[in-house]
């Protein structure tokens, strides 16, 4: 199977485009915006007439500067030279050399080797390009340049370096030079691309400072935000117990408040016992007194149930006082059946949630009197009384035992029932005394 060689992808010659992409770049130092890079050259001229003078590359007039150019050109006389004016299409430079190269060998009188040509465009319009074809004798133009170069010679002081291989220029009619290939502009040609390429390494460098400059802040709050994670990584590590005993707290702060939630929703059933028992008359019975968070159902006996509805109404606390049903009597009984539904408040029925206060601490002088007052016995006990030997030793009597208060025993408050079985609510009852109770 046989290799193509064709350079083509999808109907396009790479070659080609490549061959166009180095053009393009050739004549980048040559757009306006890009002239600056490639600033242009002086060189010394030496004309066939008159002294040597500073000229620019493009044959103005330089101003004389505290050194003398490094290149310089020799310009050879118009009998010496043969020229040609060519109508191009608009071509690249580059293919206009190579036009004017055919055309040099299509009409040149000289043999090849002795040869000389240049060319410069005199004109260039979006259709066609106009050139000015240059063409010399190498036998005529040698000599000339060799003359030139002994008298620039001996111009010069004595220790001076030699003098390099010079330029061959001709004027056009415009007074524009055209250079003849093939002597020192090939020297000036590689300094100017050396002057391009630092010209575009410092802007190069230039436009990467700004990136630079442009970055450093953005740079400095990255770094800034590292160093502040890094140190509030550090100090959680230092903190890690701390921490663990806050969240410790916090947990337990929840369930406290939790717990008071839960405890704030709920009655104290002993406060209301107390109030059942202030509350309810001596004529009334309860049979059950069920409570459900801030609900109070009672179920009794009472000689006028709605008498009792209004008192528990006007009690604080206590609201929302309602029937269920209907209260019964039955026949020849003088008390009426009832149920009775009521609502609390907690902030009054609520449980209390205050601690219990320690007892207060006794100061040290009362530490050392209640010391003192248990050994006072023990010293009368430990000493022996001095009596005679003929007087009898009287007998010791048992101490009398003070009888206790007569209401010691005897207790009053709120019971369950009225009947002497058993405690009511609305009624009280003496105590027992000890005897009965035995």
């Amino acid at each position: 199977m046989a290799l193509s060689t064709d350079s083509r992808f999808f109907g396009l010659d790479l070659n080609q485009l490549k061959a166009d992409v180095f053009k393009t770049w050739q004549k980048a130092p040559q757009w306006p915006p890009l002239s600056w890079l490639r600033p242009e050259q002086a060189l010394t001229l030496v004309p066939t007439q008159g002294d040597p003078s500073v000229v620019w590359e493009s044959g103005a007039p330089a101003p004389v500067g505290k050194r003398s150019p490094e290149f310089w050109a020799v310009e050879i006389p118009e009998g010496m030279v043969l020229r040609k004016t060519l109508q191009l299409p608009a071509l690249d430079p580059q293919d206009c050399a190579s036009a004017a190269q055919l055309e040099v060998q299509a009409i040149s009188p000289f043999p090849a080797a002795d040869v000389l040509w240049g060319y410069a465009e005199l004109s260039r319009s979006s259709q066609a390009v106009r050139l000015q074809l240059v063409l010399a004798s190498r036998t005529q133009v040698e000599p000339y340049i060799q003359s030139k170069i002994a008298e620039r010679q001996l111009t010069l002081a004595e220790n001076a370096a030699p003098l390099s291989q010079p330029e061959v220029w001709v004027f056009a009619p415009q007074r524009q030079p055209i250079v003849i290939q093939g002597f020192g502009e090939g020297a000036r040609a590689i300094a100017g691309r050396k002057k391009l390429m630092l010209n575009a390494a410092g802007v190069g460098v230039a436009g990467l400072l700004c990136a630079a400059i442009a970055i450093t802040p953005t740079a400095q709050l990255r770094l800034r935000a590292i160093e502040a994670v890094h140190a509030y990584e550090g100090m959680a590590a230092k903190t890690t117990d701390v921490v663990g005993k806050r969240e410790q707290l916090m947990q337990s702060a929840d369930k406290v408040a939790g717990l008071s939630e839960l405890l704030s929703e709920r009655v104290d059933s002993v406060k209301v016992l107390s109030m059942l028992t202030k509350v309810l008359p001596d004529d009334t019975a309860l049979q059950s007194a069920r409570v459900q968070g801030n609900k109070v159902t009672l179920v009794g006996l009472t000689e006028n149930s709605s008498t009792l509805m209004q008192k528990l109404s006007n009690e604080e606390g206590v609201k929302d006082v309602r029937a269920p049903s209907a209260a019964t009597r039955l026949a020849g009984a003088n008390r009426e059946s009832f149920t009775i539904e009521l609502t609390l408040d907690n902030k009054v029925f609520g449980p209390s949630l205050k601690a219990e206060e320690p007892p207060p601490a006794a100061t040290p002088a009362q530490t050392s009197e209640a010391a003192a007052q248990p050994a006072a016995p023990s010293q009368e006990a430990n000493a022996t009384p001095v009596v005679p030997s003929a007087a009898p030793v009287p007998a010791q009597t048992p101490p009398v035992q003070s009888p206790p208060p007569a209401n010691a025993n005897q207790r009053k408050g709120p019971t369950l029932g009225g009947s002497k079985s058993g405690p009511s609510l609305g009624g009280s009852k003496p105590a027992q005394s000890q005897e009965e109770r035995k």
